[in-house]
């Protein structure tokens, strides 16, 4: 669920009067459209389009070198308050460590008062925070970050925030700057209109748009507890599958004979029909190699898909970032892993797996496993490394980042049930894992 997208579109149908039972007194505001004027969606009859310069004054801060540090003072009785970008972004008038003299304030500054119940807008950078002074607030000056409206009506003032949102984003495209997007000039802005409904039914809009966002902010503030609880069901889930709790076991007992060495403690208990096997006696494994980044032939023009740590993001490989040559490959000790590869890493970021779903070479700090037989499923061996990589971080070497070689990966031991209960296994993980995929999608 994409809880910025919904409150958009309760925006939406909030400012096109499809929110709420529309008002059967019509707006008593006489608005003057012209010729050339095209609305962007129809409104009730009861309602107006008004410019946002027929609402109230507008006034932007000082630009230039009218504020700058050197005529700023410390707090005092006598100083002029400051009002900065983050008073309008925090919603707190206490913020902010700029003040300047009553002198200095009745001198030059006198334009760019600020009072309460005056609203303050960021025109610069993260444009269009909306924020009204309280009566509580200390008069001040605006920056040359923000704009000043002083409403001819307040108690509009909720209405206002809720369409001059909305029309600063349908006009965005005409706001200055390059790096930093602002506010448009404003003979723009005020000549912008925005639907102005009865006041009764702004009211009861804004009530229900905030009734609406405070249900929204719940759901948003328990998502990452949902996404935390699937994470951590989906290891469950692989905990209880390598012990044999997931499925009936097989009644077929693994014909695989496990050589477990006395010094071999296994966390669990596995069923009967089970074995203990080294990773080394089933799979083949390999790792990669990097070639030469001072040879531009090994790289340049390049049609072998390279793979690095980075490009293991989720359970099917099917691109790389890089590509090297056959003259790459030739001359160096990277080699071409086959599509249904395992890829596990052994250096830095350890214990990521995922299947390859091309052709690819590898670094160094990957290596491919490859089943040796037909009875062993990679998709199980796979589950079976995603369920061990705790374990693998346990045991890496190294002071800054951890690594483990080939020997100790190959002497890694997990849990291999008979080959008809290793599919029956990964079919139950799929199923499971695509249901909690789509609850965690939908939030």
């Amino acid at each position: 669920m994409n809880t910025k997208h919904l409150k958009a579109r309760i925006l939406d149908l909030a400012l096109q009067g499809k929110l709420v039972e529309n008002s059967r007194i019509p707006n008593d505001v006489k608005s003057r459209i012209p010729t050339d004027f095209n609305p962007p969606f129809e409104i009730p009859n009861s309602w107006a389009w008004v410019k946002l310069g027929d609402l109230g004054e507008y006034k932007k801060g000082p630009f230039g070198s009218s504020l700058t540090k050197s005529i700023f003072v410390p707090k005092s009785a006598n100083s002029i308050k400051v009002y900065e970008q983050k008073n309008a972004i925090q919603k707190n008038f206490e913020l902010g460590d700029y003040f300047i003299t009553k002198e200095y304030f009745l001198e030059k500054m006198q334009g760019f008062i600020v009072k309460p119940n005056d609203i303050i807008i960021s025109c610069a950078g993260t444009i269009g925070e909306v924020y009204r002074i309280p009566k509580e607030a200390p008069q001040g000056i605006i920056n040359q970050a923000l704009m000043r409206v002083r409403l001819n009506d307040l108690t509009i003032f909720e209405w206002f925030i809720v369409a001059f949102n909305f029309v600063i984003t349908a006009n965005s495209h005409q706001a200055k700057g390059t790096a930093i997007k602002n506010i448009p000039p404003f003979y723009i802005l005020k000549s912008l209109y925005i639907p102005l409904p009865p006041k009764d039914e702004q009211e009861r809009i804004v009530k229900k748009i905030d009734e609406l966002f405070s249900q929204i902010d719940i759901l948003d503030k328990h998502k990452e507890s949902l996404l935390k609880n699937i994470k951590h069901t989906k290891t469950r889930i692989l905990y209880l599958a390598l012990q044999g709790k997931l499925v009936e076991n097989s009644k077929i007992p693994n014909d695989v004979k496990s050589r477990i060495p006395s010094d071999f403690n296994p966390h669990f208990e596995i069923p009967n029909s089970w074995a203990w096997v080294k990773l080394g006696d089933i799979c083949e494994i390999s790792s990669g190699g990097t070639p030469s980044r001072n040879e531009a032939e090994f790289w340049e023009n390049g049609t072998i898909p390279w793979l690095k740590i980075a490009d293991i993001k989720d359970d099917y490989v099917n691109s790389s970032s890089e590509f090297i040559t056959q003259k790459g490959l030739e001359n160096s000790s990277a080699k071409i892993f086959k599509k249904g590869t395992l890829l596990f890493t052994i250096f830095a970021t350890l214990g990521e797996v995922a299947i390859l779903n091309i052709d690819a070479s590898t670094n160094q700090a990957i290596v491919g496993l490859t089943p040796k037989k037909d009875n062993y499923i990679t998709k199980f061996i796979f589950f079976a490394l995603k369920n061990i990589k705790n374990s693998v971080n346990l045991i890496g070497r190294g002071a800054t980042q951890k690594n483990i070689n080939q020997t100790i990966l190959k002497n890694l031991y997990i849990p291999l049930p008979p080959l008809d209960e290793q599919e029956r296994i990964v079919k139950k993980i799929d199923e499971l894992f695509e249901i909690l995929e789509v609850i965690e999608n939908s939030l």
